[in-house]
C-alpha cells in the first residue's frame, strides 16, 4: 500500500525558504472572491442596515460574509490548505465596540487602570478584559467534527425553544451560522485544490490529498493524521480570525496518537513521513511570527483524565521534529509525573542543554492539585492545557483569562514610602498610608505594605468585574463558544459565564525585589539601626547617587531571595500567602473565581522602567526579577539553594501558574554526568513542590561574539520569558539585559 508522502519528491527542507515566506503577501486571485476591501465594505454596510440584531448575530453574519465571499489561495508545495484574504476585519469591528465601551461605560474603570498601566502598579488589556487566554475544546471537535456540534446545537434549540430567551436564542443561531460557513469555506478549499489539480500536474497527487482533507474537514471527525493536522490548523485560524488568541493547541500526543497509530497500522503513513508532516504544520506558526513573538503552545506527555501517563511513540517522533526543525516558535510544554519514563526527562533535558530552549517543563501533580483546590473535578483537572506560557487550565470547559492583570509585587514598597504616591509621574495611585518615618516597628511597614497591595488588587478586581459586565457587546466568540462543552447546553456565550469553569488570572511579578526591599527596610532601620527611615528615604529620592555605600550595605548585608535563607524565605511566603488569599477572595464578572499566578514575563522591563528606586539597592528604572527567582546576581549559593527557596512558596495556592527561570553554564551540563545533573535538578524541584522550570544554557562569551558577529549565529535561541527568540533578533538593550542575566547567574 502506497503510503502519504510516497510520490512527493519535494522534502520540507527543500521547500524551507519558501514556507517561511508562505504569508508574505499570498497570491490571492480575484476569481476565487472578493477581496479585503470589498469584504469591508460588505460587512460595514450589513452591520449599518441592522443596528437593532445581537452583536453576536453582527458578528455571525460578518463572519459568513467573509468566509463565504472572501477570496483563498492555496499552495501547491503545501500539505495544508489555509489562506483567507480576510484582512483582519473581525479585529477592527472588535476593536470599534471595545473603544465605545471605554468611552462610555467603562470611561471611569479605564481611567484608572490608564493610571495603574502608566506607573507600573499594574499591566494588562485594555480596560481589564483579556480576551486572549483561552483554549478552545480540541478533543470534543475532534471526536465530533463540526456537523457534530451542529447538531449538538439543533437538538438544543429544539429542546425547550419556547422557554430559550432572545439572547440564548441568539448565541444559538449565530453558532450555527458560523460553523456552516465554516463547512463551506472547507468545502471552498476542496474545490479550489481539485481545479488546481487538473491545471497543475506537476502537483496532482498532493492537491488531491489536500481536497480529500479539506472535503472530509473539519466537518466530520478525521480519519488520518494528515486530516487531524488540517482541522486543527483552519480551526485555529478561523477562532483567531473571529477575534481571539488560541494559546494553546492542545497536548500533541494524546489528541493525534490514534490517528497517527491508526495510519501506522494500515500502511498509510511510515514515522518518517509523520515527522516531515509535523514540519509543515509546524511551519504554519513559525512562519506567522517569524521568531518574533511569544510563540504557539504545543503540549506533550502528562496523563489521561483516567490518570494513565500520555507519553508514546509520538512523543518521540515529534521531539525529533522540532530537533531538525531547528526554529523558537512553536513552543513545547512538558507535563511530568513523579513516575514519567527517564527518557522524557533526559530527552529533554538534552534538547535544552544543546540549545533547542523553546521548553517549559511542568510539574503535573502540582498543577492538578492546584486546579482541584479551585474547583475542578479531578478528570477536568486532569485534562487541563497551560494557556499561553504555564498557565493550567480545563481544556474545552475554561475560559481562563489567565493575563487579565499583572500586579507589580515591588510597587507597593515604593508606595508605602511614599503614602501612595509613584515617584516616576507623582501620581497618587496608592493607598495613603501615612509618613513613614512615623513607623516604629516594621510591623508597621508590613502592614503598609500589606494595605497598598490589597488596594491595588481590590481596585484591579473592580475594574475587571466592569469590563467582563461588557464582553457580550465587545467581543461575541460563537466560533470558539461552541467548542465549549457547557456554552451550547447553557446556550451562553463566553462572555455571558456559559462555560463551566470562568476563572481571571492575577500575576504577580517582581516577588525578589518586594522580598529583598522589605527586609531591607527592617534591618537597615529597625534591626541594625545603621540608617533612618529618612536617610534610606533620602538615598531612594536621589536614586543612590552620593549614596553608594548605603547602596551596597543594602546589596551586601541583607539577606536575599533565593539563597535558601530562612528569614528572605519566610517573607516571600508571607507576601505569596497574602497575594493568593485575596485574589482567590475574588468574584470575576462572570460568575467565576479568580487565580492567583507567579511570573513576570516582559513585566520585568515594563513594570521596571516605571519603578522608582528600591530598598533592595536596584536604581529607578531596572528591570525587576525574573518569575519566582532571585534579582540578577543577588543568588549567591548556587541553583540548588534557588530553587529550595522557591519550593518555600506553596505553588498548589498559584493555580495560574509559576515558574523559575535558570541559567546555567554549559560546562555544568556536558556529558553524561552533566545530562545527570540537570535531570536530578528537575527531578528534585519538582518533588519539593515547585511547578514551572525553564531554562537558558549559554556562556557570555558566546553571546557577546553573536552580539559582534551576528551572521554566525542566526540560529542561535534563547528564552527570553515565557517563549524563545533568535538571540540576533533582539535589540541592543535587549542583548544587552539578557547578557546581564547570564553574567550575573
Amino acid at each position: 500500500m502506497s503510503t502519504l508522502l510516497a510520490e512527493s519528491r519535494i522534502t520540507f527542507d527543500d521547500l524551507h525558504e519558501h514556507l517561511f515566506d508562505q504569508f508574505i503577501d499570498p497570491p490571492f486571485e480575484n476569481r476565487t472572491g472578493l477581496s479585503a476591501e470589498a469584504l469591508e465594505a460588505e460587512v460595514e454596510s450589513f452591520i449599518d442596515s441592522n443596528p437593532l440584531m445581537p452583536k453576536v448575530l453582527l458578528k455571525a453574519n460578518a463572519f459568513r460574509i467573509i468566509v463565504t465571499r472572501g477570496q483563498i489561495c492555496v499552495d501547491p508545495y503545501d500539505w495544508f490548505a489555509d489562506k483567507l484574504n480576510h484582512g483582519g476585519i473581525l479585529r477592527k469591528i472588535a476593536r470599534r465596540w471595545l473603544d465605545f465601551s471605554v468611552e462610555g461605560p467603562l470611561a471611569e474603570t479605564a481611567g484608572w487602570l490608564d493610571d495603574a498601566y502608566a506607573t507600573g502598579l499594574l499591566k494588562g488589556p485594555k480596560a481589564g478584559l483579556d480576551l486572549g487566554h483561552i483554549a478552545p475544546g480540541w478533543e470534543s471537535m475532534l471526536s465530533t467534527g463540526i456537523d457534530g456540534l451542529l447538531s449538538q446545537v439543533r437538538s438544543r434549540r429544539s429542546q425547550d425553544s419556547q422557554e430559550l430567551s432572545l439572547d440564548e436564542r441568539a448565541f444559538l443561531d449565530a453558532v450555527e451560522i458560523v460553523y456552516e460557513s465554516t463547512i463551506a469555506l472547507s468545502n471552498r478549499f476542496a474545490d479550489l485544490c481539485e481545479q488546481m489539480s487538473e491545471q497543475q500536474p506537476n502537483h496532482s497527487s498532493r492537491l488531491q490529498i489536500v481536497a480529500s482533507a479539506c472535503r472530509r474537514v473539519p466537518e466530520h471527525s478525521p480519519t488520518s493524521f494528515h486530516e487531524a493536522l488540517q482541522f486543527t490548523w483552519i480551526m485555529h485560524e478561523l477562532i483567531e480570525m473571529e477575534g481571539e488568541f488560541v494559546r494553546s493547541m492542545g497536548q500533541f500526543d494524546r489528541h493525534f496518537y490514534q490517528y497517527y497509530r491508526r495510519d501506522i497500522e494500515q500502511g498509510r503513513l511510515a514515522p518518517e513521513e509523520a515527522k516531515e508532516l509535523i514540519k509543515f504544520y509546524w511551519m504554519k506558526w513559525y512562519s506567522r511570527t517569524r521568531g518574533k513573538h511569544n510563540g504557539k503552545n504545543f503540549v506533550f506527555g502528562g496523563q489521561y483524565p483516567d490518570g494513565t501517563q500520555v507519553t508514546n511513540e509520538l512523543t518521540y517522533i515529534a521531539l525529533e521534529a522540532y530537533e531538525e526543525f531547528k526554529a523558537p516558535d512553536p513552543k513545547l510544554s512538558v507535563r511530568y509525573l513523579s513516575d514519567t519514563d527517564e527518557r522524557l526527562y533526559r530527552r529533554v533535558a538534552d534538547l535544552i542543554r544543546r540549545g533547542h530552549n523553546s521548553f517549559v517543563l511542568l510539574n503535573d501533580e502540582v498543577a492538578v492539585r492546584a486546579l482541584e483546590k479551585r474547583g475542578k473535578t479531578p478528570r477536568d483537572a486532569r485534562f487541563y492545557l497551560p494557556i499561553g506560557c504555564y498557565e493550567p487550565a480545563v481544556e474545552g470547559r475554561e475560559a481562563a483569562c489567565t493575563m487579565n492583570v499583572t500586579v507589580n509585587l515591588a510597587k507597593p514598597v515604593e508606595l508605602l514610602l511614599n503614602d501612595g504616591k509613584d515617584t516616576v509621574t507623582g501620581k497618587q495611585i496608592g493607598a495613603a498610608t501615612g509618613s513613614p518615618e512615623s513607623f516604629s516597628t516594621f510591623d508597621e511597614v508590613w502592614k503598609a505594605y500589606v494595605q497598598q497591595l490589597d488596594a491595588a488588587l481590590t481596585h484591579a478586581i473592580g475594574c475587571i468585574q466592569a469590563a467582563e459586565g461588557q464582553w457580550p457587546q465587545i467581543n461575541p466568540s460563537p466560533l470558539i463558544a461552541g467548542t465549549i462543552e457547557d456554552c451550547i447546553e447553557t446556550a451562553k456565550d463566553i462572555g455571558q459565564g456559559g462555560p463551566r469553569y470562568n476563572s481571571v488570572g492575577f500575576v504577580g511579578a517582581g516577588l525578589a525585589n518586594a522580598v529583598d526591599s522589605l527586609l531591607a527596610i527592617e534591618w537597615a532601620v529597625f534591626r541594625d539601626r545603621r540608617y533612618t527611615m529618612k536617610e534610606v528615604l533620602t538615598a531612594l529620592d536621589a536614586n543612590f547617587s552620593g549614596f553608594e555605600e548605603m547602596r551596597q550595605y543594602l546589596i551586601m548585608a541583607v539577606p536575599k531571595w533565593g539563597n535558601n535563607d530562612d528569614q528572605s524565605d519566610a517573607v516571600g511566603k508571607h507576601i505569596t500567602d497574602f497575594f493568593s488569599q485575596t485574589v482567590h477572595s475574588f468574584t470575576n464578572g462572570r460568575g467565576g473565581g479568580c487565580q492567583a499566578a507567579l511570573f513576570t514575563l516582559e513585566f520585568a522591563w515594563y513594570g521596571g522602567k516605571r519603578t522608582g528606586a528600591l530598598p533592595d539597592g536596584r536604581k529607578s528604572g531596572e528591570p525587576l526579577a525574573p518569575g519566582t527567582g532571585a534579582t540578577y546576581g543577588r543568588d549567591r549559593h548556587g541553583v540548588t539553594a534557588l530553587s529550595c527557596s522557591v519550593q518555600t512558596i506553596d505553588a498548589e495556592n498559584l493555580p495560574n501558574g509559576s515558574v523559575l527561570d535558570v541559567t546555567l553554564h554549559p560546562s555544568t551540563v556536558a556529558g553524561e554526568k552533566g545530562l545527570d545533573t540537570m535531570v536530578n535538578l528537575i527531578k528534585t524541584h519538582f518533588a519539593g513542590g515547585g511547578y514551572g522550570l525553564q531554562f537558558n544554557i549559554y556562556d557570555v562569551e558566546t553571546l557577546r561574539d553573536a552580539q559582534h558577529n551576528p551572521e554566525k549565529y542566526a540560529g542561535l535561541q534563547v528564552r527570553l520569558t515565557g517563549w524563545s527568540v533568535y538571540f540576533t533578533t533582539l535589540s541592543p538593550f535587549e542583548q544587552e539585559q539578557f547578557i546581564n542575566r547570564i553574567a550575573h547567574r
